[in-house]
């Protein structure tokens, strides 16, 4: 009977200090929750809609200026601004399969963070390993985070460009209207 019933105060103790560690497990997965949300939301706020509008804009303007301007001599202002132009027109593309696949990494890693939350809450799977996990989706959460960064700043180039010389060039193509 003493075997027995210190075998079930060893077995309580040792079920309540994986009861602080679940709790602490928990409180981090949903960090790691709240840190992807604000990932998606950062995202979906800084990528303007208006993208494809733009690029449309870009090519109209592309080929009009094509058509209509023949010069007897290259400028070599007129040269460098319609290749940077052009340059930063094909880079929409990449810019928005980027989007698309961050968008979908962002939401799959919400997905895993979701099924750890519930296994960790449930008790399911390796408990041993659940720490392992945690810091593998930190690692990727802030993976996600560089590759948003990394967005961002092409698409502040991309916008600074079009900013810059689609005035500049919409003036020109006016003048042969």
């Amino acid at each position: 009977m003493k075997r027995l019933s210190v075998f079930l105060l060893c077995f309580l103790i040792l079920g309540s200090c994986s009861d602080f560690k679940q709790k602490e497990q928990l409180r981090k997965v949903e960090q790691l929750q709240a840190d992807n949300n604000g990932l998606l939301i950062n995202l979906k706020q800084d990528f303007p809609d208006t993208l494809s509008a733009m690029r449309q804009n870009m090519i109209e303007l592309q080929l009009f200026l094509k058509s209509h301007v023949i010069l007897d001599s290259v400028d070599r202002d007129y040269a460098a601004n319609m290749d940077t132009y052009k340059m930063s027109r094909k880079k929409i593309g990449p810019i928005n399969k980027q989007y698309v696949a961050l968008k979908q990494a962002i939401v799959e890693e919400n997905t895993r963070l979701y099924k750890l939350n519930s296994d960790i809450s449930n008790g399911y799977g390796k408990r041993d390993r659940y720490d392992a996990y945690i810091v593998t989706e930190s690692k990727n959460l802030k993976l996600l985070g560089a590759r948003l960064n990394e967005l961002k700043k092409e698409l502040q180039s991309l916008m600074d460009t079009y900013r810059l010389l689609h005035p500049k060039l919409n003036a020109l193509a006016a003048k042969f209207k």
